[in-house]
């Protein structure tokens, strides 16, 4: 297919119409040349270049035909999230009350910790909650401390997530209450040697469990293991091994809403704030607002896109399923509100694409090159919800995902786009500034791909013919 694509467009650049320009002449066949020399046997490729400026398509390949966004899919739920919630959007948790705080430093009624879907919510923050509840003379509650989560259904994942990535801080256990994102780091330092090595967690809790089996400098051990027991959705670490050197990684906790709530009344502890029972309850509508920790969408957008943050990606897409299911979001709502958005604005209906997730993680996620480029296309014609994508986009050769990529003298910061990988699909879709200053729209869609690096040189090296056009 390769072959016949390169002979194919290299007849009709030869002998085509007069009409094609010898730009579009020179930059066909210098991408196809790419493509043939550069793609891997037996992966595929699917593209499509569009010039915004001038507004017309100068390259394109297989667009149609529908591949694993993989992360690109982050671009198309920033576009949506940008769109329905608008930029002055905010993420929140907040801590309410419909009691009444006496003169005896007593509130007498109940407190609930409402959780706003916020994946930026860190434990200095909670801490800074009750720290405003002391500042509002409570020192004892007089009733029932509440963890609200009733913004969203049970389910904390999408569809087609692998069930063995439980165990990795990038696939959490999504709530409406996630503080730390939803996973804790565990730091192991060795000490003497023989002796049990120095195991600590971040952030401090009594939630999560600690078993400590290595020691240190100790040969007749294997490696270095810290694992949890996720195919039991068990939160109690193992450490175990010979610890040679310090180590740490991050694992995800099950329940990070329980997590969240166990911290809450730790910190609530701490500040000497007494309190009887606690659990889960729905907040009233009319209970009045005594501290709150909020965070933008942009924000959110940036670290979705320049980090790649699964979280936060699937953070925007379920606070726009909020739109289509007010009372209970759930990734069935979000996925739907995506769909009708897209239908809406595009015309497009869900035969010509299946999203489920909003961060690419599931197996299900499917669309074509033309559906990127759409999506880039119609955020760019709004000025100011393109700056605000534009700059969260990872930049070549500079920052993000793309910091050690394309920084030569002709693609340094001239790429501002979302790079995609999981096993067998490797994408980049984005925007290019051309050197003689058009900007471009663009999405590469890499199948078949289990190795990243040879795939990535192709779409590198794409980006860098598109970069230098008008040189």
């Amino acid at each position: 297919m390769k072959t016949f694509r390169y002979l194919l467009l290299t007849i009709l650049t030869t002998f085509g119409p007069a009409a094609y320009s010898a730009d579009m002449d020179s930059l066909t066949e210098s991408i196809d040349q790419i493509i043939y020399e550069g793609l891997p046997e037996g992966t595929d490729i699917a593209l499509m270049v569009y010039d915004l400026t001038n507004d017309t398509t100068l390259y394109a390949y297989r667009e149609k035909i529908m591949c694993r966004p993989a992360s690109v899919q982050k671009v198309i739920t920033s576009v949506t999230a940008l769109s329905s919630l608008g930029a002055g959007y905010k993420f929140k948790t907040t801590l309410r009350t419909q009691g009444e705080i006496t003169k005896d430093s007593v509130l007498n009624g109940n407190l609930y910790l409402v959780g706003g879907l916020d994946p930026s919510l860190n434990e200095h923050e909670l801490r800074s909650m009750v720290s405003d509840l002391r500042k509002a003379g409570v020192k004892r509650i007089n009733g029932t401390v509440y963890a609200d989560v009733s913004i969203m259904d049970s389910t904390y994942w999408a569809s087609g997530w692998c069930w063995d990535d439980a165990p990795a801080s990038f696939q959490p256990y999504i709530s409406p209450l996630m503080v730390h994102q939803g996973f804790v780091g565990i730091e192991v330092k060795p000490t003497s040697k023989g002796e049990a090595p120095i195991v600590n967690i971040y952030p401090s809790n009594t939630y999560v469990k600690v078993i400590n089996k290595a020691r240190t400098q100790d040969n007749t051990l294997g490696p270095l293991t810290i694992t949890r027991d996720w195919m039991n959705n068990d939160n109690t670490i193992v450490v175990e091994g010979n610890c040679k050197r310090r180590q740490s990684t991050d694992l995800s906790v099950v329940g990070s809403a329980d997590f969240t709530f166990s911290l809450f009344r730790q910190y609530l502890d701490e500040a000497g704030i007494s309190y009887g029972k606690y659990g889960l309850g729905t907040c009233p509508v009319m209970a009045r607002e005594l501290s709150v920790v909020s965070h933008d969408l942009p924000a959110i957008i940036k670290e979705a896109l320049k980090e790649s943050n699964n979280l936060f990606a699937e953070a925007m897409f379920l606070q726009t399923g909020r739109i289509q299911q007010p009372k209970e979001v759930s990734f069935k709502s979000a996925s739907k509100f995506l769909q009708n958005f897209v239908e809406r604005k595009f015309g497009m209906f869900s035969a010509s694409f299946n999203i489920v997730d909003g961060c690419g993680l599931s197996m299900y996620d499917l669309c074509s090159p033309q559906f990127m480029v759409d999506m880039l296309t119609y955020i760019y014609r709004d000025r100011d919800l393109y700056t605000i994508l534009y700059k969260s986009l990872p930049i070549s050769g500079v920052d993000g995902t793309l910091k050690t990529r394309m920084n030569d003298k002709t693609t340094l910061n001239k790429v501002h786009a979302k790079t995609g990988s999981v096993t067998g699909s490797c994408t980049l879709a984005g925007y290019i500034r051309t050197a003689d200053g058009r900007d471009l729209a663009f999405c590469i869609m890499n199948e078949g791909a289990v190795k990243m690096a040879p795939s990535r040189k192709v779409q590198d090296q794409i980006c860098k013919v598109l970069c230098e056009l008008g040189l």
